[in-house]
């Protein structure tokens, strides 16, 4: 379990944190040449939207699940379990091919129930019982900064948006309006046991902290 803080910048403001966290922390080694990346996420919510409504009430522990791949690369996936205690959070992942993917978007599911990979399973079970389904598709560039020592990472992520005309994220070319205005910069403070003090002093997490999901923000998107 790690710890999360998360607070909000503006794209002024974004640009003179990103030079102080450059003289402390190093760049993801994944990063494009530019130091950001992109990310696609279509998540899982039933047809009465609970992970949606457990997050907006606030329910202690929580799971959601989502599906997401890199920048424009349509053969890499990620099948993703992030789960919350409060303010601790865990993610347990398994790769998917493209195949699969597309399978799992269509509602053919009958694979899975008997896939060696426990977290396939697990969401088959959950997609049967609960009826989850690929709801909330979430797109968003991230520039991503880690410290070594401390196993702390710090991103910021921008430019988020949503696809409201289908949960089939594979299709590029479909509309993609932004859930928030261009100068929202999202900062993303992730650590295990403790926050090195010049860490904390560069991002100011602890004085202003926020609570904001982009997967709420694109499941609302209106």
């Amino acid at each position: 379990m790690r710890h999360e803080i998360k607070t909000r910048v503006t794209a002024a403001e974004a640009r003179a944190l990103r030079i102080r966290l450059s003289a402390v922390m190093q760049r993801d080694k994944h990063a494009l040449a530019d130091g950001t990346y992109e990310i696609h996420s279509v998540y899982f919510d039933t047809p009465t939207n609970r992970a949606l409504m457990e997050k907006q009430v606030g329910v202690p522990k929580r799971d959601k699940y989502r599906i997401r791949y890199y920048n424009d690369n349509l053969e890499h996936f990620r099948l993703e379990c992030k789960s919350k205690i409060v303010t601790l959070c865990h993610k347990r992942g398994t790769s998917l091919t493209r195949s699969e993917v597309e399978k799992i978007c269509a509602g053919e599911i009958g694979w899975m129930l008997h896939d060696t990979r426990p977290l396939v399973r697990e969401l088959y079970l959950k997609m049967k019982q609960e009826l989850l389904r690929p709801r909330v598709q979430v797109h968003y560039v991230r520039e991503a900064f880690v410290y070594g020592p401390a196993n702390v990472r710090v991103t910021l992520d921008s430019d988020i948006r949503t696809g409201v005309y289908s949960p089939d994220f594979l299709q590029v070319q479909q509309p993609r309006p932004r859930t928030q205005s261009p100068d929202f910069v999202l900062i993303e403070v992730k650590y295990d046991e403790y926050l090195p003090e010049i860490i904390r002093m560069i991002t100011n997490c602890q004085a202003r902290p926020m609570s904001f999901s982009k997967f709420e923000a694109c499941h609302t998107y209106d």
